[in-house]
């Protein structure tokens, strides 16, 4: 049986899936995420919030592992960057476990790539749980629109490609 690579998570999507009550999407299609100790403070310890608590629970629960690996050059990577030093550690962790990221920010995801790490963005996780039936069309629908609502930031442009994607794929299966 060959074990899948493991995934790595920036805050923000866990703080936007969390908002939008889809934190649980991460446990069933990846099973286990991963989060660097600095990422855990940004996403749970550091406000006291509905998504923070959600985000503490599935920590306490075992399917969000904190990682305590010395990450010591993401402050260089974030100063050199220009990226946050949270988003530094979560690329250079998933780096090291040889994993993907999930990742929204598009320095960041940039920077990702430039480390020969795969960014993968909330809405591609999204649309991944549309893919394997995790959600209905609707509720892709739905979520989409709970993220914008909560303050989730994209154009029209993408938002228009996203939903012409949900309807692709909501089509094949």
């Amino acid at each position: 049986m060959s074990r899948e690579k493991p995934i790595v998570c920036n805050s923000s999507p866990l703080i936007w899936l969390a908002k939008i009550g889809r934190l649980a999407l991460l446990k069933t299609l990846f099973n286990e995420i991963i989060v660097p100790r600095r990422v855990y403070k940004e996403a749970a310890l550091q406000k006291q919030s509905a998504d923070a608590i959600l985000i503490d629970k599935a920590v306490e629960e075992g399917w969000i592992k904190v990682s305590d690996e010395n990450l010591e050059e993401a402050e260089a990577l974030a100063s050199a960057s220009g990226i946050h030093v949270g988003e530094a550690e979560a690329i250079l962790l998933a780096q090291r476990l040889g994993g993907d990221l999930i990742i929204d920010e598009r320095e960041a995801s940039g920077t990702a790539q430039i480390f020969g790490v795969r960014p993968i963005g909330t809405l591609a996780v999204l649309l991944l749980a549309l893919a394997r039936d995790q959600i209905t069309l609707r509720e892709f629908g739905e979520s989409l629109d709970s993220l914008i609502a909560s303050g989730f930031w994209l154009t029209v442009d993408v938002y228009n490609k996203v939903l012409e994607e949900s309807e692709s794929i909501s089509k094949r299966t």
